[in-house]
């Protein structure tokens, strides 16, 4: 596949010379800067043979390197041998980020008195990096708007427009036109006419709607916009049945079809508009850039981040049947893999992410997985996001560890949930590895802290025990979550690294986040513990507001991989405390069999 795909480069390298372009820039991206994508849009994967979900691709007359983040170093190592592509390892000592290349790349033409011609589609881009390349404009750059897969992809696939449901009220805790309301009054107070909202699950909370164009995201290709007295949806109109349009029709919003939108943005002149231009891509935002324009992230006037009271306790009760599932998928899989050693019977991990699936197809209110189940075996854990095949997937042993990291989306709820599950005989470096992840889990899950914090500050809770194995971990630690939306959603995160350009909000009360350290020894194992945390208060009192987490994820952690004399009496207690809860909810619901290993499992400590 790697002469495949070199050949497919050197096809883009071939338009280049026809168009006159120095750098082509291709991104994992769709026209909303979308995380996860339609088949449609995946140029970077067919270019370049890498699958991850991140990735930016620039080519050059005699080049072509990709940058990506540390999840994916060992897996874009392997994906991009042979292909030609350079792997730009972002972040790492020596490594220059995408744009600081390309102000070199400038730099050094500009020195001999040239110009950088880069091309790039502009729909696909954000109109917030297009400002950073026409920052450089008077070092010569220049900005070509071209369609590289239509000039190089010759059966790309056609993109998906599926049917488009609407979400009930008692399921969204609030109604569109309450939503609409509240939006109108965020405009009034900043002397606004009007906003757009581009990013998928910004517009699948305004009109409580959901979609599955995107393989895992319960989204639709769409666009909003919303003025003082109406509001649009811009979407496929043959997937927008006469009842859904009946409703939104009450709510004050009217049904456009999905190709009109970039015609109505030609009709805003004169209009005071609000936009994100980290989410509106750059040619949405070239027909928009004369208005008067008020620049703000889509958090400040979507509040989808803050779970309202409704979808706090569907994600509680989701997280009871989601754990139940893994749970009993935890005791099956030991019990197989050990049944194995003697019948000859074995699983692999292809097999296991099917149990797995399966299972949690089966909980009543299931829409499907928020993303593809990672089961890693053995040394393919140390791969932050791997995925089995069909062939190829290792054969488990009663020995070493399993790390599963696997979600589901229900009717109001994400869920997104690992566990390193020890298979057998563990050695002494990973029990001590699983112990330093469990403790920076537990530690972050039981901060207290003032109104106010951002997740940059309570990062080093999680990390400061895997410091002291002087190791760490290249991927954040927690992310946002939605609710029946994408299972990676901003605006807050927790993080050690603080980007000037990314600016995230305070912890707030409702907001759901990940708390998922890991340690990864490349060749050997990955471990891996995540739990999900619902930002609740705690107290309030003369020094304010204090803040802290609940814990919304429920299934055992592994006893016989922790080593205890390197637990705080309180690292212990709230082991204990949550062993003793998931067995007082789930005990009544198991067989014997699965009750009496379930005692074992959640035992004190």
């Amino acid at each position: 596949m790697g002469r495949e795909h070199s050949g497919r480069i050197t096809e883009v390298q071939r338009m280049m010379d026809e168009q006159g372009i120095d750098i082509a820039l291709v991104f994992t991206s769709d026209e909303h800067s979308s995380e996860y994508i339609d088949d449609h849009y995946k140029l970077r994967e067919y270019l370049t043979g890498f699958t991850g979900s991140a990735g930016s691709l620039l080519i050059r007359r005699d080049r072509a390197l990709l940058w990506t983040d540390g999840r994916y170093f060992i897996q874009a190592g392997k994906e991009l041998s042979g292909s030609g592509t350079e792997l730009m390892k972002s972040g790492m000592p020596g490594v220059p980020t995408l744009m600081e290349y390309i102000r070199k790349a400038a730099d050094e033409a500009y020195a001999k008195g040239g110009k950088l011609r880069i091309g790039t589609d502009l729909k696909l881009i954000t109109g917030k990096f297009c400002n950073e390349l026409l920052a450089m404009k008077d070092k010569g750059v220049k900005i070509k708007d071209i369609d590289i897969a239509a000039a190089v992809w010759k059966d790309r696939p056609r993109i998906t427009h599926n049917r488009i449901y609407g979400l009930p009220d008692e399921t969204a805790g609030k109604s569109t036109g309450e939503k609409l309301s509240e939006l109108r009054k965020y405009l009034e107070k900043i002397s606004a006419d009007s906003v757009i909202i581009s990013d998928l699950g910004s517009v699948m909370w305004l009109f409580n709607i959901r979609g599955s164009d995107i393989m895992y995201s319960p989204v639709a290709y769409s666009y909003g916009y919303v003025d003082r007295e109406g509001a649009y949806l811009f979407a496929e109109g043959s997937c927008v049945d006469e009842e859904l349009r009946s409703r939104l029709l009450a709510s004050g919003t009217e049904v456009k079809e999905y190709d009109d939108f970039y015609d109505h943005l030609s009709w805003l002149k004169g209009m005071k508009t609000v936009c994100d231009p980290a989410t509106l891509n750059a040619y949405a935002y070239s027909l928009i850039r004369k208005n008067e324009l008020i620049e703000r992230p889509a958090y400040h006037y979507i509040k989808k981040h803050i779970k309202n009271e409704t979808e706090r306790k569907l994600a509680r009760d989701r997280h009871v049947e989601d754990g139940l599932a893994l749970t009993r998928f935890i005791y099956r899989i030991k019990k197989a893999v050990k049944e194995g050693e003697i019948s000859g019977k074995r699983t692999d991990e292809h097999e296991a992410a099917v149990i797995l699936d399966k299972m949690r197809g089966e909980i009543q209110g299931n829409r499907g997985l928020s993303f593809e189940t990672i089961s890693a075996y053995g040394s393919n854990g140390a791969i932050v996001h791997y995925s089995p095949g069909i062939t190829g997937s290792a054969v488990l042993k009663p020995e070493g560890f399993l790390l599963v990291d696997s979600g589901g989306q229900y009717e109001g709820a994400t869920t997104d949930v690992t566990r390193t599950i020890a298979l057998g005989k563990l050695t002494e470096d990973m029990k001590l590895d699983y112990t330093a992840v469990l403790k920076g889990m537990l530690d972050l899950s039981d901060a207290v802290f003032p109104e106010g914090i951002r997740g940059e500050n309570l990062d080093v809770l999680a990390r400061r025990p895997i410091w002291e194995r002087f190791t760490d971990y290249r991927h954040g630690t927690g992310h946002g979550v939605g609710a029946m939306l994408n299972v990676h959603e901003g605006p807050q995160a927790i993080r050690c690294r603080i980007d000037p350009d990314n600016q995230q909000p305070p912890l707030s009360e409702g907001m759901i986040t990940s708390d998922e350290p890991g340690i990864y020894i490349e060749g050997k194992y990955g471990i891996r513990i995540e739990n999900l945390l619902l930002c609740t208060l705690k107290k309030t009192n003369e020094w304010g507001r204090f803040l802290g987490f609940d814990t919304l994820t429920l299934v055992p952690y592994e006893r016989e991989a922790i080593v205890v004399t390197q637990l705080t009496e309180r690292q212990k207690r709230l082991i204990n405390d949550y062993h003793r809860t998931i067995y007082y909810l789930y005990s009544p619901r198991m067989d014997r069999e699965e009750r009496e290993w379930l005692a074992e499992v959640t035992a004190q400590i």
